[in-house]
């Protein structure tokens, strides 16, 4: 929600009174939300850990660069108006769970390794790849996006 407190200053971010303040980097606008805690969900434990090891695959900065690319290409579409992306890790989430939902026995994000990637010539290696395997809706150019994770 938009923060319309007068005793918040102009780009403060922190915690105040049970909530969490945060400036938007694209439009500077002061945001606020409610401090969370996790609930105890049988689903947590699995997903933390998936999370976690395609996070330790540790994507080279070109990779990233491609995904920003991507996620700015895919946002400029006018059918994707209701869903757009913000970062690289929203493309980067979408092709890693897209991955092993297409590909159920061969992949495991609980315990994929960058070797593995190599080794079985998966579709996330690129975003070219991943976008031409369907992962990934296409968008016009995105060829060119061949840097590897």
């Amino acid at each position: 929600m938009k923060v319309r407190n007068r005793k918040v200053m102009e780009g403060y971010s922190g915690t105040l009174d049970g909530m969490i303040y945060y400036v938007d980097r694209r439009t500077g606008a002061t945001l606020a939300r409610r401090t969370f805690t996790f609930k105890k969900h049988p689903g947590q434990p699995p997903f933390r850990k998936a999370q976690k090891q395609i996070y330790a695959i540790n994507p080279s900065d070109g990779y990233k660069r491609n995904l920003t690319d991507y996620i700015i290409a895919f946002n400029k579409l006018p059918e994707n108006e209701d869903r757009k992306m913000s970062a690289w890790t929203n493309a980067y989430n979408k092709i890693m769970y897209g991955m092993q939902k297409a590909l159920p026995g061969k992949v495991d994000l609980k315990t994929i390794t960058r070797a593995q990637i190599y080794s079985q010539n998966l579709p996330c290696r690129t975003v070219k790849a991943a976008v031409d395997a369907g992962l990934l809706p296409k968008v016009r150019g995105y060829q060119r996006w061949a840097e590897q994770i």
